[in-house]
């Protein structure tokens, strides 16, 4: 049996990098960080953030690179994951295949696959970039022929599982919204639960 992990708000808390680094950005362009619900960005693939912050047809490409890269500096200087998910995966490693399916940039998870040691525990990593930010359901209905269990914090995660007729694990402690979860097989508070009901 393979588990897929989404990776921002699922593993790793994002808000610590995110936060400082599209403060910055948002800055730059005498945006306030206040004005916008930016957790709610997490998860996103990133035109789709600066679509939303820009409100134009715009190439966002250069927005993309320097919030991206601030992000990686910031994860790399003090990033941190979710409490008890090192532990989680070990465990898990050891019973499962698990892979990571996360809607981000290539040089963000190469960072994060360094900053936290993920080849320990991850074996494939399927990266939006690497796909052209396509719908994460649409990227395991070409990638994935086994059975498996989607486990994230948002709709685009639980959609990745359930379009494809799989078991998914909503993540309650991450950046989604409960309404997010529906059709999940189980919520979770934390992700060391997972030891429980896998």
């Amino acid at each position: 049996m393979i588990l897929v992990f989404d990776f921002d708000g699922t593993i790793h808390k994002t808000e610590i990098a995110y936060k400082k680094a599209i403060t910055e950005s948002l800055a730059d362009l005498n945006l306030d960080v206040n004005d916008f619900d930016f957790k709610s960005f997490i998860g996103m693939g990133p035109k789709e953030v600066w679509d939303i912050i820009l409100k134009d047809d715009s190439d966002k490409t250069p927005y993309i690179k320097k919030n991206g890269d601030r992000i990686i500096k910031y994860m790399e200087e003090e990033g941190e994951l979710f409490p008890g998910a090192i532990e989680t995966l070990a465990y898990l490693k050891n019973k499962y295949d698990l892979y990571i399916l996360s809607k981000c940039r290539r040089v963000y998870m190469d960072a994060a696959r360094e900053k936290f040691g993920l080849d320990r525990y991850f074996s494939k990593y399927f990266v939006g970039e690497d796909y052209n930010f396509l719908d994460k359901y649409k990227i395991l209905r070409r990638e994935l022929k086994e059975e498996y269990i989607m486990i994230g914090d948002r709709r685009e995660d639980m959609e990745a599982g359930l379009k494809n007729g799989q078991k998914t694990i909503f993540a309650t402690y991450g950046y989604g919204s409960l309404a997010e979860s529906e059709g999940a097989y189980k919520n979770i508070s934390s992700i060391t639960e997972l030891k429980n009901i896998l």
